[in-house]
């Protein structure tokens, strides 16, 4: 191996990597624990004798190869594609320690790629839309939308229409988007694109009118015409909606009058709905929705899933207008970084007691999430010393220097006030005294 830049002539030096894709476990666990350790340096010296160089050479922006020179490259990237692909486990355990390079798709739409690797790259695009990666998670999405459209032809569009006769609705309709944005090469890939596809084209019609007509009717004669939907029905009406129209059809359902001869949805029907909608086309709703119908809403709804559909934490009064139990049992649900989010939004008095009814575990990871000066200052301290025992090392010694520092700044204002209080009220040496003992009070908090 030679340092500095790769060198192609090396390329026979790297035959051992396709080990990675072997059918033999024995080759493969050894190919992957080569890796490992000779990724362990990855920031002293490259090149690295691992899979990441020739994968590098060839998905570099710019580069002096000539087509030969990537073509004989190529094959590394295809094995890097593979390798993901086929053995994911093993693939996530070596990638972390990856240096940092461009992802092998979009390079093979820059150099273009031969039958074998179209092949293996149409599989990729499959497996996107079966696995729910793409294309309407827009930040995944992106590059397989991109790399469909680099690969778009009979064969592709052949294997798509046939993945869109899935029992799955959700894989049918990811694969419908993505034909669609086949045929619409100008569309950007964002989240109104794939909320506009599904209201036109994956959700045409809403009991019966179409949702952009459906919209538009006043949210009374909505909520009427939506009188007797089960469960699942509802919910595929609310998706199919905006959120505004939705929340405000939602609104009416509950606060609405009553129809000659028909019972509106109650609330737990509704809450039901929201819960089988997809978590963000409801949380969405909820953000649209007024803050007493979203906490009445929220609570009726199971903690699970209420905690993957809560709106965004600037909407402060939801926690408080709901039980404190039933609000307390949604932070539990949610991961700790959302849950720090929503008590960073609150009063540190309000925000300590929601995270000192948390479990004592849940609470630790909470606050390391998000240590908030203000939080730590109404904590006890020997509340906060349990959680910190709770906390990864990592974690412990970062929220712990929030604490010291906090309890510098404390002690600091602290001596300063007292200087002043003791100039105004002794003599010259009875106030350099306090002083002093106001600077020996702040080095024992410190200690």
């Amino acid at each position: 191996m030679t340092e500095g830049r790769f060198d192609l002539r090396t390329l026979p030096a790297y035959a051992w990597v396709f080990d990675l894709v072997s059918t033999d476990p024995a080759a493969r666990a050894a190919a992957v624990e080569r890796h490992v350790a000779l990724l362990w340096r990855r920031y002293e010296s490259h090149p690295t004798g691992t899979l990441a160089d020739p994968v590098a050479a060839y998905a570099a922006y710019t580069t002096g190869l000539t087509a030969g020179e990537l073509r004989a490259l190529e094959p590394y990237a295809l094995l890097f594609v593979q390798w993901q692909r086929q053995f994911p486990a093993e693939w996530s355990r070596v990638v972390p320690r990856w240096p940092r390079g461009a992802w092998p798709g979009d390079a093979f739409i820059r150099h273009g790629a031969s039958e074998q690797a179209r092949a293996v790259l149409e599989d990729l695009v499959l497996d996107a839309v079966h696995a729910g990666t793409g294309p309407h998670h827009v930040h995944s999405g992106r590059r397989h939308v991109k790399l469909a459209r680099f690969l778009d032809g009979p064969s592709l569009r052949d294997r798509l229409r046939a993945a869109a006769g899935s029992p799955d609705q959700a894989v049918r309709f990811r694969v419908g988007y993505l034909l669609w944005l086949l045929d619409h090469p100008a569309a950007n890939l964002t989240t109104r694109s794939w909320r506009r596809w599904r209201r036109t084209h994956g959700v045409p019609i809403t009991h019966p009118r179409p949702a952009a007509e459906f919209a538009a009717l006043s949210p009374a004669v909505a909520a009427e015409k939506l009188a007797g939907l089960d469960v699942p029905r509802l919910a595929a009406v609310f998706e199919a909606l905006e959120a505004a129209p939705a929340a405000r059809i939602a609104e009416a359902m509950v606060s609405g009058p009553l129809p000659a001869g028909r019972a509106m949805p109650d609330v737990a029907t509704l809450a039901g709905a929201i819960a089988a909608m997809d978590a963000r086309s409801a949380a969405w709703m909820f953000n649209a929705m007024p803050e007493p119908l979203a906490a009445r809403l929220l609570a009726a709804v199971p903690p699970a899933a209420a905690a993957a559909r809560f709106p965004r934490p600037a909407r402060t009064e939801i926690l408080l207008l709901m039980d404190f139990g039933d609000a307390v049992a949604r932070l539990a649900a949610m991961t700790p970084l959302r849950a720090a989010q929503h008590l960073k939004w609150r009063p540190p008095d309000v925000a300590a007691r929601f995270l000192t009814a948390l479990a004592p575990d849940a609470a630790a990871l909470v606050l390391a999430a998000l240590p908030s000066d203000g939080l730590i200052t109404v904590l006890p301290a020997g509340y906060i010393a349990d959680l910190l025992t709770r906390m990864p090392q990592r974690d412990r010694d970062r929220v712990r220097w929030v604490v010291e520092t906090q309890q510098f700044r404390t002690a600091a204002a602290d001596a300063i006030a007292s200087e002043a209080a003791a100039s105004e009220a002794a003599p010259s040496g009875a106030a350099a005294g306090a002083l002093g003992q106001a600077g020996a009070d702040a080095r024992n908090v410190l200690r």
